[in-house]
């Protein structure tokens, strides 16, 4: 009776182990998919998850790299410096445009946590991206664009959004 009560008690250990075991891997793989293209976005992904200044349109992002909550406008009420590269079909569509001020020339990265069209503008103009993520199995992180810009006064222009708050952050990529 006693090697009954001993064997099943191991089995019990062995079975909450390989459940222990199992759930890591998992948690694990959410980083590995936030790092698994052509640039990582595991970290991204955890400054989206803590508490973020709000912003609207026209004010400034704090600071490369320290993202924000973006409380979008509707697109028609959005004074863009420059028409927007995409129409988008969300009906109605929310936007806004986020300044980053004067910035060196240089490669920077874009990334938002929900479905949007991204531009940045420069100059009045608008800088073509360079590169695109958008991670199948990375929460809370829709897309991270690369702009290469030639210097001066960017802003982000953010626009046919179904949702109204997005998240974003911009970053230096060199």
């Amino acid at each position: 009776m006693e090697h009954r009560r001993l064997f099943h008690l191991f089995s019990l250990l062995l079975s909450g182990s390989a459940l222990a075991l199992a759930a890591y891997p998992a948690a694990a793989a959410t980083a590995a998919d936030c790092d698994a293209g052509r640039w990582p976005l595991s970290a991204v992904q955890k400054h989206f998850d803590g508490t973020l200044p709000a912003l609207g349109t026209g004010d400034a992002l704090p600071a490369l790299g320290a993202p924000a909550l973006v409380n979008l406008s509707l697109q028609s009420d959005v004074a863009f410096p420059h028409p927007p590269g995409r129409t988008g079909k969300a009906d109605p569509a929310y936007a806004a445009v986020i300044k980053l001020g004067a910035q060196p020339a240089g490669a920077y990265l874009v990334t938002v946590s929900g479905g949007a069209w991204i531009d940045v503008a420069e100059n009045n103009n608008l800088a073509k991206p360079s590169g695109l993520v958008r991670p199948k199995d990375c929460p809370g992180v829709d897309k991270s664009i690369r702009f290469k810009t030639s210097g001066g006064p960017l802003m982000i222009q953010i626009s046919g959004s179904y949702a109204k708050t997005i998240k974003v952050e911009a970053a230096r990529a060199d």
